[in-house]
């Protein structure tokens, strides 16, 4: 028995360099989704650790201000609450409870609240989260987004919302905006334990590393069966003919 190689067809070869070339380049995505990551993590934590400021007034909005510290002033319209539906909490369905914070001008700063269970949509059932008078309340800065191709539109007349308008929902409370910043509340505690804030993902998954070593690992794998493959121990062509 005589060791010989198998020689590659050119197909296999064309197959299997472009498989490489694909898993090599899905690792590298990975590793370039990995430094963006991090970097926008790094980012957010910094901001929102900062000495909170008051939610600016300005009209245009600056991207860099995302998750900044931040606080405002005013008393909540909470006959003019909006909700965030399909909003999910450690595997429980409810939604988040937006309320309108005006200011002493009568113009007004949105305010996500936190987490609210779907069986306590009823200002009713949730008395004590119907606050009063004066508040200072903090969190982080959050900037409207565009909807999603894959989110429902807005439903003002049932008052279900599922991404933040500010300027729809300034519009539906009838009031003026002081800044199309909306502020989402930290985890201070609130009578009655509702809404539960501090639901702004300041930290993020980040699996970006497991990824990229999977398809590394993936285009190594790849090659050693190549390899191993072609090197596979074969009869010579003598031993066949005695045969």
């Amino acid at each position: 028995m005589t060791l010989l190689t198998t020689r590659p067809s050119t197909a296999m070869k064309i197959s299997v360099g472009l498989s490489l070339i694909i898993l090599l380049g899905l690792g590298s995505w990975q590793v370039d989704r990995l430094l963006w990551k991090q970097d926008l993590i790094e980012s957010r934590q910094a901001q929102a650790e900062m000495a909170p400021i008051a939610v600016p007034t300005d009209t245009v909005l600056d991207p860099d201000m995302a998750f900044r510290s931040a606080y405002a002033e005013g008393h909540y319209l909470n006959d003019q609450e909006k909700y965030l539906m399909a909003r999910t909490r450690r595997g429980n369905v409810g939604f988040q409870l937006i309320t309108p914070l005006e200011q002493e001008d009568g113009r007004i700063i949105l305010v996500n609240r936190g987490w609210v269970p779907k069986d306590y949509r009823d200002p009713a059932t949730r008395p004590e989260s119907l606050i009063e008078g004066s508040v200072r309340v903090t969190g982080v800065l959050r900037l409207p987004k565009e909807k999603h191709w894959a989110q429902p539109d807005n439903d003002a007349l049932r008052n279900q919302w599922f991404y933040v308008d500010v300027d729809h929902m300034a519009e539906d409370t009838g009031a003026e905006l002081a800044s199309r910043y909306y502020l989402e509340l930290d985890d201070t505690p609130v009578p009655g334990g509702m809404p539960i804030g501090g639901q702004a993902k300041v930290e993020l998954p980040n699996s970006h590393l497991e990824y990229a070593i999977t398809w590394y690992s993936l285009a190594l794998t790849l090659i050693v069966i190549f390899v191993l493959y072609h090197r596979r121990p074969t009869g010579d062509k003598s031993d066949r003919t005695d045969s």
